[in-house]
């Protein structure tokens, strides 16, 4: 068995032209994507249906960022991080429930500069055909930061305001960066699910809130697979 079996649970060779990379999955969400099972590796659970293939990296830019690198030498040309975000303030057409792609995402994901004061903003950009793909499936351009701390979050606000900081997520900065290093493209596509101070992500969700998220993530996964087939193909 090759490393990347180990790590992945599936060969190389079994990597498709699109991966999907997903931090957490929800329930259903496998079902919606067309894949029936996934296979364990040691780091990530891996799977296919006919169009791509899906890996689940676990919470954070480290692993993210990491998949995206083994990806390297596979025929995987395309990267879409699919999963939630958070919002910094609610404004007409952001709210629980949009999707959004970053234009723009911060490289902030250290926890101990996060908590010491930030001294750079670096920032990393999609694949531009790719993110205009998306944005033609009316999915709403933000700028993001990719931060190292869900706690710490809640002191930024201002400072997220003042840069023009719509969303916040923990991997889309690495996986641009990441894909840019091994020279694959790469978007994001997120579902809004809290707004910070405001509608905190550990909050009890109210029934009308659950009924949209998961309007949301089937709305989301429809784009995902419209453009899988029509735009991706091997």
């Amino acid at each position: 068995m090759t490393k990347f079996e180990t790590l992945f649970g599936m060969k190389e060779t079994d990597i498709k032209n699109t991966c999907l990379l997903l931090p957490l999955i929800k329930k259903d969400m496998l079902h919606g994507l067309g894949i029936e099972r996934l296979a364990r590796g040691r780091l990530y659970t891996s799977g296919n249906n006919s169009s791509f293939t899906i890996i689940h990296t676990g919470v954070g830019a480290g692993l993210l960022g990491d998949a995206a690198l083994y990806l390297k030498n596979t025929d995987c040309q395309n990267m879409i991080a699919f999963g939630s975000c958070g919002l910094v303030d609610e404004v007409d057409d952001l709210n629980i429930g949009s999707l959004v792609t970053p234009s723009l995402s911060y490289s902030l994901e250290s926890f101990t500069e996060m908590l010491s004061g930030y001294n750079k903003w670096e920032s990393y950009k999609p694949d531009k055909k790719l993110f205009e793909s998306l944005i033609n499936n009316k999915v709403k351009n933000v700028t993001c930061a990719s931060l190292g701390s869900l706690k710490l979050e809640e002191g930024y606000i201002d400072i997220f305001k003042e840069k023009g900081i719509d969303v916040v997520d923990m991997e889309c900065a690495a996986l641009f960066s990441a894909a840019g290093s091994v020279k694959k493209k790469a978007i994001a596509l997120f579902y809004v699910t809290d707004i910070i101070n405001k509608e905190p992500f550990y909050r009890d969700m109210t029934t009308k809130d659950q009924g949209i998220l998961s309007l949301s993530i089937k709305s989301a996964i429809n784009i995902l697979c419209k453009l899988t087939k029509e735009n991706l193909k091997d």
